[in-house]
């Protein structure tokens, strides 16, 4: 079985306030992007029933392989069932600290993968608990199709995305990694309302009015370079234009095709397409 997980944007993204268990509540509206990494996942009768062989390729993964969460997925359904021996191979493509949530994509194709192979019948909520356990951003690639994200992440509400036809996205990546621990330095939760559905169906140039991206401030303070990204989407004809999860990847909303994929070129994008992705 060869699975594509995808990459995902973030639609403003306000951080509201820090949880007892020590996460914190976030708003955003999630989309999902046509730029993935692959997954194979097989069984293998060579491999000890109950275990999991890896192989990686593409861009290197820093830590160790006990870390990965493709490999946590696997722990996590291995957990109280026989499953048959497995190989999975991930070709990595998607940069990693870069808020594009490439690790949870993999992780959570991983459960779905399993799922599917080993006939295990898991229900889609239970799939969203799973991937909750995972990390904050899991529960999103269940379905991976547009949605409003809320909690630490494990609320997910799909949206009609009738409003992404004709936007084109232009995503770059200036080679930064930025941890948890710097993007949260100096942040402060705040409540604010946002009617986020109704955003959807208001002008694109107008967002940046209603929506942010509470770590947009301080990555661009820390790192000039995001700031010079997101000034020259702008410049090129971005209606919209901002930091995506906690950095350091930048994108802008094109309502012209032309515009767009001229600011890909001389961006060097790592992504230039159709904003959205079919659900797979």
């Amino acid at each position: 079985m060869v699975l594509f997980p995808p990459a995902k944007l973030n639609l403003g993204l306000h951080v509201v306030g820090k949880r007892p268990d020590g996460y914190h509540n976030l708003e955003s509206i999630f989309v999902p992007l046509g730029w993935t990494d692959v997954l194979e996942v097989l069984l293998d009768q060579s491999v000890p029933q109950g275990t999991l062989k890896t192989t990686w390729t593409g861009l290197p993964i820093p830590g160790e392989e006990s870390g990965n969460l493709i490999v946590k997925a696997h722990q996590l359904l291995a957990q109280g069932r026989d499953l048959p021996g497995m190989t999975a191979h991930l070709h990595k493509v998607l940069p990693m600290g870069a808020g594009l949530g490439g690790g949870s994509a993999d992780g959570t194709y991983m459960l779905r993968a399993v799922n599917e192979l080993c006939e295990l019948g898991l229900t889609r909520e239970t799939l969203m608990e799973l991937a909750a356990q995972l990390g904050s951003d899991c529960a999103f690639f269940v379905g991976a199709v547009p949605a409003l994200v809320t909690g630490r992440g494990e609320h997910v509400s799909p949206v009609r995305a009738t409003w992404a036809e004709g936007l084109w996205v232009v995503v770059c990546n200036p080679g930064i990694h930025i941890s948890t621990a710097e993007a949260f330095e100096g942040l402060t939760p705040g409540l604010r309302k946002v009617e986020w559905e109704a955003l959807l169906h208001q002008p694109v140039s107008s967002w940046s009015d209603e929506i942010q991206n509470d770590f947009e401030t301080g990555a661009c303070t820390r790192h000039p370079e995001i700031l010079d990204l997101l000034q020259s989407l702008r410049k090129a004809g971005a209606a919209y234009v901002q930091m995506t999860g906690s950095g350091s990847t930048v994108f802008g909303l094109f309502e012209d095709e032309a515009q767009a994929q001229n600011a890909g070129r001389n961006l060097a994008a790592g992504y230039c397409g159709p904003l959205g992705a079919p659900q797979c």
